[in-house]
């Protein structure tokens, strides 16, 4: 008797918390899963000149398998990816550890300039650093003015460094954050107690704070790998056309030749090759970390 008054009682309470879900739920279903069964099935569709015709076909990913242009954009993605999430780590999290254990007075103002520089516009940013590598740049005319070089530096812009230092500049943020909300929980008490037991500074980072942290670093590593491996706007503006990447050959399938079943295609195989990256790097975390992650 007990025991059917509680269960009714806890049926009682449960329901309205799935109805605070439903509207999250739905948003997900309409904006999300319902577009990619879209994509999906447009990937085994004969397509082209933005017509779609209901004929079955694998020929949309045989060509993807067998054009190796397509492969060789989706590996220079896939390594500009790694090389921003990990200098965005590199960077972020010093940044994150000052700003959490250092910085006393103004730490909220600091936060503040973060998260409101998501709210600044991209391309804005994107064009800002054409402006600083440019030719006749900042940067340039900052090195010729103090007499260091006497030409213009041409490597600076339109190349895989331009497109990996704006990158790195534009998805900070998306690092800085899930570091620093994963520092929070690690109490400057317990890297103070390592300390006193004998730890270098290094020795007691390695050992008590990365770890506890390792949570909020991987999800700033993989929020950036995502974000910059697929990215399309950045490599067009600073990287020129000695960088393929796979995100401008997939828009260009989309908008420009209007080839929805081969764009499909392109987007699928791009995300299980990201997945695969992704499990890689949870693997190796857990290895490295196992307790933690």
């Amino acid at each position: 008797m007990d025991d059917t008054i509680l269960s009714l009682f806890s049926r009682k309470f449960r329901r309205p918390v799935g109805w605070l879900l439903a509207p999250s739920l739905i948003i997900l279903i309409v904006f999300f899963v319902l577009p990619t069964l879209v994509f999906l099935v447009y990937s085994f569709l004969l397509s082209g000149e933005y017509k779609v015709e209901w004929i079955f076909t694998l020929g949309n990913y045989f060509r993807v398998f067998n054009t190796s242009f397509y492969w060789d954009a989706i590996l220079n993605s896939i390594l500009i990816g790694l090389s921003v999430a990990f200098f965005t780590t590199l960077v972020s999290y010093p940044f994150a550890y000052f700003l959490n254990y250092r910085i006393t007075k103004g730490r909220n103002i600091v936060l503040f300039l973060v998260v409101i520089s998501l709210l600044g516009s991209y391309l804005v940013r994107v064009y800002a650093w054409r402006t600083i590598l440019g030719r006749e740049g900042v940067l340039n005319s900052l090195l010729i003015g103090i007499g260091i070089i006497r030409e213009p530096l041409l490597f600076l812009l339109f190349s895989r460094f331009a497109v990996i230092v704006t990158l790195v500049h534009v998805f900070l943020p998306f690092s800085i954050l899930p570091i620093l909300s994963s520092l929070q929980n690690v109490p400057y008490e317990l890297i103070e107690a390592s300390r006193d037991l004998g730890c270098s500074p290094f020795r007691a980072f390695l050992r008590v704070t990365l770890p506890l942290s390792i949570t909020g670093v991987l999800a700033g590593f993989t929020y950036t790998f995502i974000l910059a491996a697929a990215d399309y706007i950045t490599p067009q503006l600073v990287g020129g056309t000695s960088i393929a990447m796979i995100g401008p050959s997939i828009s260009a399938q989309f908008i420009k030749y209007g080839n929805l079943g081969l764009g499909s295609a392109l987007s699928f195989v791009f995300l299980v090759v990201l997945l695969l990256v992704i499990y890689l790097v949870q693997w190796l975390s857990r290895r490295l970390f196992p307790s933690e992650t």
